[in-house]
């Protein structure tokens, strides 16, 4: 009876071990399990069962865990090797056994094999399998394994769509981390990208827990500064976060070939360990990476702005080595990596600690030229002398601190400070530990040593500081490539703040003139009411201010932004901005030069004579009172010169710099503009100057437009030339006047118009019964080669705790929606319209 009680005992036992055993093998995500899975695909490698009992692989993911808690003895390498040589040929492959001798096994991320365990992969590893992309290969438009059923490898040329553009694949590459690497080019450019894939996998995440973290990966997949700077700091951030509606796959865009650097794993299999020096510089390089990344403010693409943001996954496949260089650069940030876990897994919160302790365990294995022991199939242990290499002991007592085995660092601040003050070493071929110092045999070399240290440090503070002033005094841009693809839909920008906000411009300038006039954009419709009616919780008040064209002063515009008095500025004046600034493009306008154009007689035009060109210096010579008849111009007819300019502050300044640049021309220039308010006043002077041969007319453009046609069309005797400049907002699509090419330093003239066939507009052309077959030619604006072109431009403060409502404007103003609305107020748009 005592014997039944105690099997009863010894029954109910058993049975609670194998439950524990059972949701252990389920649920545990400890830092061995990488070790575990690995150990796993070895020994069911290992095992040779008859086709009849071959269903019995599916319980072999038990051995490594009865190794590990009971005792349970399985084979070793070498017995496997020999056992396989004694039944499979010579060539027999033996990269299993390869791969296990680096694998690592303190990754942050979950293991596939307990993500995705619902599909039954014969590798028990559906992310690294084969059999996805074998079946992209037989069958090139198969979404899932034909296997096990999970997703399929993406096929080649197939295009992938975001916000800020089209992505077109190449080749797929390999597995790392939760995701699958493809190699591809960014469709408008055909510039090089690499798509990270991520997978959501329908037996793994139900349809609301999917919708979740697609919602978070495009909010959460990307850092950039909150104060706008651009600064490469080794880690590759996204370009773009996609999440896919209609499948269970979300991509991240990178730039560039960055992200297909080899990673430390491949590293260490190709190469081996690294030396002492190589993990020093190593240490040094992520950790500088680190205390910029946990130092700093980052903005989201929610538009949440963080101080400092662990990584949270440091391991040998997130660090990846660009080798001619020896760069380390960080990827696969926790904050979106993790995204990817399976739902029931336990909250994983990165931490500045975790991350130094990552970096320790990661310099170890460099040193260590392994993760896994082959002997005992777990973890290599720093603990573990036996483990380590002949290694200087400060280097080694530095690496026990990251890994948390004695006093931890404070921040990484403190971890770099006492790695820098650890002495260069290096290890001579019988392994001894020499240090890199002075000998103290020869003292005359020290006042060498202080003497270069002491030029080195002054040249490193010259640099400091020249870096520093072009840092503070230099504004800040944050503008897009040409091949970069606007975000598509005004509702699709992202973190625009609701509320009531100030900004302002010039009042009779181009953008005054394209927000507030009617039937530009719709009949009856301002531009201003059409943004405020496709985005309703933004409520802008614009502002505008007059100034004068004192070209020295600060432009009121700006400095009502930089006093708090507005939110923002849209204006052209953008070249010397301070340092405290920044601004984002959404447009180009530009200043045409132009005269009278009448197709009756245009065979006697000044567009007819001039060749339709004028340059640079006729043009100063014009304003400044030196021409005042055509004929001093080769080629031009016997007409008197009338000048014209407008009224707008802003082009009159760019005006002068780039037409009349010097001190005395503007001087003069500004003696010819026509001051009716001073005329009854010169009139009743007793001694008033002479008449100045010209006079330049200050008027609006659009009375300008009309008045130059009239004077070219009176009688002969009271028949004028008129020249005028104004912005092509405004005269584009006049066909009174003819806007002259410009020629700049005997360069090649450049018109600013084009016809539809691409070549530039003619004084033959017909303006005024060809509208619509010609229009700005956006590539001169855009890259500068129209001498009189500039940027529309949203200038708002860099500063962190004042409104972001300027930067997202910005960002209105540049999505697609956007662009085709402001090009038919007159602004020339960012890029051709698709």
């Amino acid at each position: 009876m005592a014997k039944n009680k105690k099997d009863l005992v010894r029954t109910k036992r058993d049975k609670k071990d194998r439950k524990s055993l059972i949701s252990e093998v389920w649920r545990r995500e400890d830092p061995l399990s990488v070790a575990k899975y690995q150990a796993e695909v070895r020994a069911r490698s290992y095992l040779r069962l008859p086709p009849t009992f071959m269903w019995l692989n599916r319980f072999s993911w038990i051995v490594p865990i009865l190794h590990e808690r009971f005792g349970v003895a399985t084979i070793s390498p070498e017995e496997a090797a020999a056992y396989d040589q004694s039944i499979a040929p010579a060539d027999k492959d033996t990269s299993v056994a390869t791969e296990v001798e680096t694998n690592d096994s303190l990754t942050s991320y979950q293991v596939s094999d307990y993500v995705y365990r619902q599909y039954p992969c014969l590798e028990r590893d559906p992310l690294g399998c084969d059999r996805p992309l074998e079946t992209i290969q037989q069958e090139p438009a198969a979404k899932y394994c034909q296997q096990c059923g999970f997703p399929a490898i993406l096929p080649e040329k197939v295009e992938i769509r975001g916000i800020r553009g089209r992505y077109r694949v190449e080749s797929f590459l390999e597995r790392r981390g939760m995701g699958r690497l493809y190699r591809g080019v960014q469709v408008s450019d055909e510039q090089p990208i690499v798509i990270k894939e991520y997978l959501l996998p329908t037996r793994c995440f139900n349809t609301e827990e999917a919708r979740q973290r697609k919602l978070a990966f495009t909010q959460l997949a990307g850092l950039s500064l909150a104060d706008g700077r651009v600064q490469d700091f080794r880690a590759i951030v996204p370009w773009e976060a996609i999440a896919d509606e209609n499948e269970e796959r979300c991509y991240l865009i990178t730039k560039g070939n960055l992200d297909i650097y080899p990673s430390l794993r491949h590293h260490l299999k190709e190469n081996g360990q690294m030396d002492a020096i190589a993990v020093r510089q190593f240490l040094n390089l992520v950790l500088q990476s680190l205390e910029f990344l946990h130092g700093q403010k980052f903005r989201l693409p929610s538009g949440q702005v963080q101080q400092g943001i662990p990584h949270g996954n440091i391991t040998l496949d997130s660090l990846l080595i660009d080798k001619e260089k020896f760069f380390i650069y960080l990827c696969d940030q926790s904050l979106w990596e993790r995204l990817f876990d399976l739902p029931t897994s336990e909250p994983y919160i990165p931490t500045i600690a975790g991350d130094l302790v990552d970096v320790g365990y990661v310099a170890f294995y460099l040193l260590a030229g392994r993760v896994v022991d082959p002997v005992t199939r777990l973890p290599v242990d720093p603990k573990d002398d036996n483990q380590w290499p002949i290694v200087d002991p400060a280097l080694k007592g530095f690496i026990f601190r990251l890994c948390g085995y004695s006093v931890p660092f404070q921040s990484v601040e403190e971890a770099r400070r006492v790695l820098l003050k650890i002495p260069v070493i290096r290890t001579t071929p019988a392994t001894e530990v020499v240090e890199l110092e002075p000998d103290e045999d020869e003292p005359s070399n020290l006042p060498r040593m202080r003497l270069i240290l002491f030029l080195l440090l002054a040249l490193g503070l010259t640099l400091l500081g020249t870096l520093l002033w072009l840092w503070l005094y230099k504004p800040k841009t944050s503008q897009a490539s040409y091949g970069d693809l606007p975000i598509c839909c005004i509702k699709d920008v992202a973190g625009v703040p609701s509320g009531k906000f100030r900004y302002t411009g010039e009042e009779k300038g181009t953008w005054s003139y394209v927000l507030q006039q009617k039937n530009l954009v719709e009949k009856g419709q301002s531009l201003e009411k059409e943004l405020q009616r496709r985005k309703p919780n933004l409520e802008l008040m614009y502002e505008p201010v007059s100034y004068g064209l004192d070209s020295s002063a600060e432009p009121l515009t700006i400095t009502k932004v930089r006093s708090g008095e507005a939110e923002f500025a849209i204006t052209s004046l953008v070249n010397q901005l301070s340092g405290d600034l920044e601004y984002k493009k959404f447009g180009y306008d530009g200043l045409a030069i132009f005269v009278a154009f009448s197709y009756a007689q245009r065979e006697k035009s000044l567009p007819k004579f001039l060749e339709g060109k004028i340059t640079l210096d006729q043009l100063r010579k014009l304003y400044t009172g030196k021409i005042t008849n055509w004929n001093q111009i080769p080629g031009g007819p016997d007409l008197p010169v009338k000048l014209y300019m407008p009224p707008e502050a802003e082009a009159v300044q760019i005006f002068e710099q780039r037409v009349l640049k010097n001190k005395t021309d503007i001087e003069a220039f500004r003696k010819l503009i026509k001051k009716e308010e001073n005329k009854q006043e010169k009139d009743e002077s007793s001694f008033v100057n002479s008449t100045p041969p010209v006079e330049i007319h200050r008027i609006p453009t659009f009375t300008t437009l009309r008045n130059v046609i009239e004077d070219f069309e009176q009688e002969k005797e009271e028949q004028v030339g008129a020249i005028a400049f104004g912005t092509f907002s405004k005269v584009f699509g006049q066909c009174s006047a003819y806007p002259l090419a410009l020629v700049e330093d005997g360069k090649t003239p450049v018109q600013a118009l084009i016809q539809s066939n691409g070549q530039p507009i003619e004084p033959t052309s017909d303006l005024c019964n060809d509208k619509g077959s010609y229009h700005p030619n956006i590539d001169v604006f855009r890259n500068g080669t129209y001498p009189l072109a500039y940027p529309m431009a949203v200038v708002y403060p860099r500063d962190n705790s004042r409104s972001r409502a300027g930067a997202k404007f910005a960002d209105i103003l540049r999505t697609e929606e956007s662009q085709r609305l402001l090009s038919k107020t007159g602004i020339v748009p960012l890029q051709p319209k698709p």
